[in-house]
């Protein structure tokens, strides 16, 4: 079956790239709301764009009154996130981080999540993430009215002493998007 994106709704190409493009990490980021707590948002349209620089997107999609994220508002206006990898142990909270909140509001706060700062100068992640980066914000594409394109400046990234090595060969369990589910990133035997 062949589908015509120009004939379908922002949502129902969501739907279809997402069980298309599998297995996608999950960005869990962290932003500084105005009021000085930590939003907790995850997206799993999230990928490298370039090496030199070193830049990532993620595609948000607006929220259900049509307004931008809370993240991409706080990119915006603080200049800094922090993305982290969830692992299998954390899917959870990242469901619960998915709900939408009034802006402003902390899901970190909301939902019990513990953070540590990894890095003084980005937001702090939730703790026990193996793998984040800390990212400065680059620029928005706007391309359609039901989603942004968030463009960030990777400056640095923390990976768990536990598992890196002087090679920089590491893996572990991250967690995916898979269709509607979730899905551990493991290696295969």
């Amino acid at each position: 079956m062949i589908f015509p994106l120009s004939l379908k709704t922002p949502l129902q190409n969501f739907k279809l790239l997402s069980h298309c493009l599998i297995p996608r990490p999950i960005a869990w980021v962290s932003s500084l709301n105005d009021n000085g707590s930590i939003n907790l948002a995850p997206f799993s349209f999230f990928s490298v764009v370039s090496l030199e620089p070193a830049i990532l997107s993620l595609c948000l999609m607006k929220k259900s009154d049509g307004t931008p994220k809370d993240t991409l508002q706080n990119a915006r206006m603080h200049q800094k996130l922090s993305i982290s990898i969830p692992s299998l142990a954390q899917e959870k909270l990242v469901q619960e981080c998915s709900k939408e909140l009034d802006f402003g509001i902390s899901e970190a706060a909301e939902f019990g999540i513990d953070l540590e700062v990894l890095h003084s100068a980005y937001p702090p992640v939730p703790k026990g993430v193996k793998v984040a980066f800390f990212c400065e914000f680059h620029s928005v594409l706007d391309f359609a009215s039901a989603t942004d394109t968030l463009l960030v400046e990777l400056k640095e990234i923390y990976v768990n002493d536990a598992l890196c090595n002087e090679g920089l060969d590491f893996e572990f369990d991250a967690l995916a998007r898979s269709g509607r589910g979730f899905k551990n990133l493991a290696p295969l035997n």
